[in-house]
This record gives C-alpha cells, sequence and structure tokens, in this order.
C-alpha cells in the first residue's frame, strides 16, 4: 500500500513536471514570437524614416539624417539595389520600401511559425 502510494506521487509528479514544461515552452514561444514582431516592426519603421527623410530632401549632412541612412542600409536584407529606376527618390522609395515590406512579412510568418509551434 505503501508502495502504491509512492508510485502515484512519483506519477503525479512526472504529470506536474510535463505540465509545467509544455507551459514553459509556450510562454518561451509566445514571447520570442512578440520580441520578433516588435523587432521587424522596428526595422521596418527604421526603413520608413529613412524613404521620408531622402524624398522630403532632409539635409544629407544632418546627423539624424545621417543616423537613419546608415542604419537603413544595414536592414535592405540585400535589396537596397534591386530597382535602378532614374529617379534617385522612386530607387529610395521602392528599394527601401520593398525591404520595409519584407521585414513585415518575416516578422508576421516567423511570429505565427513560433505561436504555432508553442503547445
Amino acid at each position: 500500500m505503501a508502495q502504491d502510494a509512492s508510485t502515484e506521487t512519483s506519477e503525479q509528479r512526472r504529470s506536474h513536471t510535463g505540465e509545467d514544461l509544455r507551459a514553459l515552452t509556450r510562454k518561451v514561444l509566445t514571447v520570442a514570437a512578440s520580441v520578433i514582431r516588435i523587432l521587424t516592426v522596428l526595422f521596418a519603421a527604421i526603413l520608413v524614416i529613412h524613404v521620408i527623410l531622402a524624398v522630403a530632401g532632409a539635409n544629407p549632412a544632418n546627423g539624424i539624417t545621417i543616423f537613419f541612412s546608415d542604419l537603413a542600409n544595414n536592414l535592405t536584407l540585400g535589396i537596397g539595389d534591386l530597382f535602378i529606376p532614374a529617379s534617385e527618390s522612386l530607387r529610395i522609395i521602392l528599394n527601401f520600401g520593398l525591404a520595409a515590406v519584407v521585414w513585415i512579412v518575416i516578422g508576421i510568418v516567423v511570429s505565427k511559425l513560433l505561436n504555432a509551434l508553442a503547445p
């Protein structure tokens, strides 16, 4: 009888440990999905700010313009020179705008995958 009680306790512990592990996994994946979503939206926002500053004719020697230009050039995912129309403004809108859209799509897809993996 005492042995049955200890067996049930051990099984209950394993059951609780499994539930705790699933809850922890779900929490970690949910937080990771949120972080990915926030980062990709932030990256897209940086690209959009760069587009606005460049198209609006902001002073290219200004520190803020340089800051966003440098960040945006690092976030283009290799598509910063995909389109090369004659107009510089159109080039910036197309290339950096496309990179912003790609970041948003990446954020949506990865966060949905992580949420789907959560038990």
